[in-house]
């Protein structure tokens, strides 16, 4: 579960499970989701984050050009729950994945080639065919 400084209570969203195996690892400590840079946003199961090196705080991953790393990023990893940001709050997020089998074909469109070898061999991405 994601906390922020607010209170609030939130209805049951998702249940998508990415876990392909019971062996995984979480990021130590946690990782502050940058509102500013996330804005107003759910963010589903499975979405892809790299933390800023300027920062420290974890955003979306999106890449500049398509097929190629953002540069200023690095601790590329999965969430393994959803998150609704306000656009106002960090949010702090204890299950990141960043060791682990996940299911391929149940994560986001956002999950790219380049992040998927950037992740690899420590993230294994199962394919059903």
């Amino acid at each position: 579960m994601p906390y922020n400084l607010k209170s609030e209570r939130t209805a049951f969203k998702g249940g998508t499970n990415i876990l392909a195996s019971v062996h995984f690892q979480y990021i130590e400590g946690g990782a502050t989701l940058d509102a500013a840079k996330i804005g107003a946003k759910y963010l589903p199961v499975g979405t892809p984050i790299a933390r800023n090196t300027t920062s420290g705080k974890f955003e979306v991953y999106k890449e500049a050009t398509a097929g190629t790393l953002p540069t200023g990023f690095d601790e590329f990893a999965l969430l393994n729950v959803d998150v609704d940001c306000d656009g106002k709050n960090d949010v702090i997020v204890g299950e990141v994945l960043i060791r682990a089998s996940v299911y391929d074909a149940k994560l986001p469109s956002t999950v790219t080639e380049a992040f998927r070898t950037a992740t690899r061999p420590l993230i294994r991405y199962v394919k059903h065919i």
